[in-house]
């Protein structure tokens, strides 16, 4: 009876008190939001997994060697799996996989080409994984052969697009990148394994060679068997292959098997999940010490009322219940609160993360299932005593007849005791770091944007094109004549200024590959043994507004049988020849087109290759302190190093958008079985998606320092109003004595002062520690970013910190003595 007493009672403090009430709810609701939705971001990428056969004990086979920028880093061979597959015994299964886009044709439907997402899988894949087709039946041994008819097995998303999801889809035919297949299953909703698949075929049907390095590799850990037991077995195998093959697997060094879900989570992401969730626990301390301080506040206030229970014989426990109950009731109302924002904030931060990943596993995600239910009920108990446990110290341990005695004249100071002192300098420095942290990120990240580029990215139309034997590309011939003639017809458009096609992105996000100088050794430093390579089109350099700095660039005369020539960049001279003409030197360069092309040439190294002109530097300008050879780059004509993936460059007037649709009719003019490896956009977006991780990071962290900020100020703020309050008559005594207003604010402002030192001091300090550890992670070492960001970082922090408490001081101050010296 006398719990629903105190239950009743602490109600009508709640209705009795609804500013403070409200505000208690609202800050700690806020700080709860942030905590909730950085577990529910973690759990959903951390400890998340795909939902097929032993998905616990699945684990991804990937090798390690000492040359950690090799473009193999990682991958399988098909030569291995054939190996692996029937001999290893630690697991229970092995299945293995590599993926491209292709485009789909079907001649039911009323779409045109459209490309998806294709995997090539074992014969025993889909076994292995145990999943169940929702028609007709999935891949097995009668697939795998090439004298038999070509299946697919399609998705529900293909299935429902292309065929209306209509059951007579087993036994049609489609056409994939311009070869006929026929439909033999249609998977259930939610199933893309291996990542985000749609279509999967027997990749026994291609010709690949074995030693192409994009295999992904598969096993289940046996019942009992260790990862480490597993590397010692596979460590066994590794060292045969290398002694048998000593070329091929020169940089290898073993074969490691990580949990199939973290392979997919690298250092840089691991990171930023574990700066967010360090800011999302900043800001939850800083609601946490807000709430003990009001719920200290309003305990003060009632410290009379609390005095008369303990003389009436009243058990400590009863108060120290009251108390609790107050707590609990912030935090209930703070926990529905908190929800409540963080399924409205869940699913921006899930765009944002979107936007910055290109490729996310599909069983990512951000959802409130129970285990982030639990996660709230926990950090809720916490939120209840760390917010009621200083206040109910404080209220059982005060002598109370000096409460009394200290009524009758005025409180000591404007924070009640010790404690809250600590919690408010805590408030502060947590806010510091998350200000200065937010800045220091916010001016790295204008240093990475601020290109400063020679040309307009805005006004350069780029798009991915494989043109590969399915695509109606068998011959080099054919990939010459689709070049010639793309570029002859889009140069002639109106408004069109050049176009020209690149081996990678955009143009201008070459892949570093090794390269030697005639006549020069290797260099024992591995970092300046690496150039980007790109191979490109003559019109390539028109795109970009290029002339020539030496020498000339690429003529239709170089082809094939001509001499190997090179253009070079001028930080690749600076670099290199110092201030010499480098017209003439040699050079070879190490599998300048990727790894598809291994089987295309006899040596993994180019022919020597003449350079004939230097073209100038096109890159973003360098940071503070940055390597200009990290950006020497090698341009060869693609008429001497063919490639089949490539990158349409357009650089025209007006909107580069209105431009899409002239190319993509010339193209599919001049190759009617060729689907875009993407969408056409600016070369614009394509820088925007270099720093699109950091942008978003910084975006979040940024909120985090808003909610904190506002937590801090508003808690600040009604932490003064209260304390003031209860000092009126005080300031009443001091008005009437002959102090001004300003006198009085003064003095508030003098007793808090110090605490407000002392936790900028703090924050200051580890917000310093973390800036270095990113400016590390980042490798931007010498970018002076520590002055300005600090410097705006403790400016907001001071600001609104003093204003906070100006404020309410000034309200108190300018009431008149007669009215505050018969406040009550």
């Amino acid at each position: 009876m006398n719990l629903i007493s105190d239950i009743k009672f602490v109600i009508r403090l709640f209705i009795k008190y609804p500013s403070s009430s409200l505000m208690g709810i609202a800050l700690l609701g806020l700080g709860l939001s942030m905590s909730i939705t950085m577990f529910s971001l973690v759990r959903g990428i951390l400890w998340s997994s795909p939902q097929v056969g032993n998905s616990e004990r699945m684990v991804r086979l990937e090798w390690v060697n000492d040359r950690q920028k090799a473009d193999f880093l990682g991958y399988m061979s098909r030569l291995e799996y054939d190996l692996i597959q029937p001999r290893v015994q630690s697991f229970d299964t092995v299945i293995g996989f590599s993926g491209q886009q292709t485009a789909l044709y079907y001649a039911g439907s009323s779409l045109s080409i459209k490309r998806y997402d294709l995997a090539r899988v074992s014969t025993n894949f889909f076994q292995a994984l145990n999943v169940e087709p929702l028609l007709g039946r999935t891949l097995g041994d009668v697939d795998g052969f090439r004298n038999a008819e070509l299946t697919v097995v399609i998705s529900y998303d293909v299935w429902q697009e292309q065929f209306g999801g209509l059951k007579d889809a087993i036994g049609k035919a489609v056409l994939l990148n311009g070869v006929s297949y026929s439909v033999v299953g249609v998977m259930p909703p939610g199933f893309l394994f291996p990542l985000d698949k749609q279509l999967w075929v027997n990749w026994n049907i291609f010709d690949a060679s074995k030693k192409s390095r994009y295999i992904d590799i598969i096993g289940v850990l046996k019942e009992g068997v260790s990862k480490t037991q597993a590397e010692v077995e596979l460590e066994s195998f590794s060292k045969q292959l290398q002694q048998k093959h000593p070329l091929e697997y020169e940089y290898h060094n073993k074969i490691v098997i990580k949990p199939y879900n973290s392979s997919f989570v690298d250092s840089d992401l691991r990171a930023i999940l574990e700066l967010l969730s360090i800011a999302s626990l900043l800001v939850f301390v800083v609601a946490c010490a807000n709430v003990s301080n009001l719920v200290m506040v309003r305990i003060s206030r009632r410290q009379h009322e609390l005095t008369i229970r303990k003389i009436l014989g009243a058990h400590r426990y009863q108060i120290v219940l009251q108390v609790m109950l107050e707590g609990l009731l912030f935090s209930i109302g703070g926990l529905i609160v908190g929800f409540v924002l963080s399924i409205s904030f869940g699913p921006y931060i899930w765009t944002m993360f979107q936007k910055s990943h290109t490729s996310i596993p599909y069983w990512w995600g951000m959802t409130n299932d129970w285990r982030v239910c639990l996660f709230a009920v926990v950090i809720t108990l916490v939120s209840i005593v760390t917010s009621s446990l200083a206040p109910t110290i404080r209220a059982v341990t005060r002598q109370f007849i000096g409460i009394i005695q200290e009524g009758a004249r005025t409180l000591s100071g404007i924070f009640v005791g010790n404690i809250t002192k600590v919690f408010v300098a805590v408030q502060i420095m947590c806010l510091t770091v998350l200000m200065v942290v937010a800045f220091f990120m916010m001016v790295v990240l204008d240093y990475f944007t601020d290109w400063d580029l020679p040309f307009d990215p805005n006004q350069i139309l780029t798009v991915s094109l494989q043109l590969n034997s399915t695509a109606g590309f068998s011959t080099d011939q054919s990939v010459d004549q689709f070049y010639d003639n793309v570029l002859k017809e889009l140069k002639v458009l109106p408004g069109v200024n050049s176009v020209g096609f690149s081996f990678h992105e955009g143009g201008i996000m070459p892949l570093l590959k090794i390269f030697k100088i005639e006549g020069r050794k290797i260099s024992k430093d591995l970092n300046s043994n690496y150039i980007g390579s790109n191979i490109v089109t003559n019109g390539f350099f028109d795109v970009f507004g290029m002339q020539p700095v030496k020498g000339r660039f690429f003529l239709n005369s170089d082809i094939e049988a001509t001499n190997k020539v090179a253009v070079v960049n001028q930080h690749f001279v600076d670099a290199h020849f110092a201030g010499k003409n480098p017209i003439g030197k040699r050079i070879q360069v190490f599998r300048p087109g990727g790894v598809r092309e291994i089987s295309n040439y006899k040596s993994l190294w180019t022919d020597w290759i003449t350079i004939v002109g230097v073209a100038p530097n096109i890159q973003r300008k360098l940071l503070p302190g940055e390597q200009s050879g990290d950006f020497d780059e090698i341009y060869m004509p693609i008429k001497q190093r063919r490639v089949r993936g490539t990158w349409l460059l357009l650089n025209a007037q007006g909107d580069i958008n209105d431009w899409i649709e002239p190319a993509r009719r010339i193209i599919h003019k001049h190759a009617p079985l060729l689907a875009p490896k993407g969408q056409y956009q600016s070369v614009q977006e394509v820088f925007d998606k270099v720093n699109s991780v950091f942008k978003v990071l910084t975006e979040v962290v940024i909120l985090f320092g808003i909610a904190a900020l506002i937590i801090t100020v508003v808690g600040l703020y009604g932490l003064i109003s209260f304390t003031t309050l209860l000092q009126r008559r005080e300031f009443g005594i001091r008005s009437a004595l002959g102090a001004s207003g300003r006198n009085v604010v003064a003095m508030v402002l003098k007793r808090a002062v110090w605490i407000l030192g002392l936790g900028l001091a703090a924050g200051v300090g580890i917000a310093t520690i973390i800036s270095g550890v990113l400016k590390q992670n980042l490798n931007v070492m010498n970018l002076p970013v520590e002055i300005p960001s600090h410097f705006i970082g403790i400016s907001i922090v001071i600001v609104t910190s003093v204003m906070a408490i100006i404020v309410p001081a000034w309200q108190v101050a300018r009431v008149p003595p007669n009215e505050a010296l018969r406040f009550d």
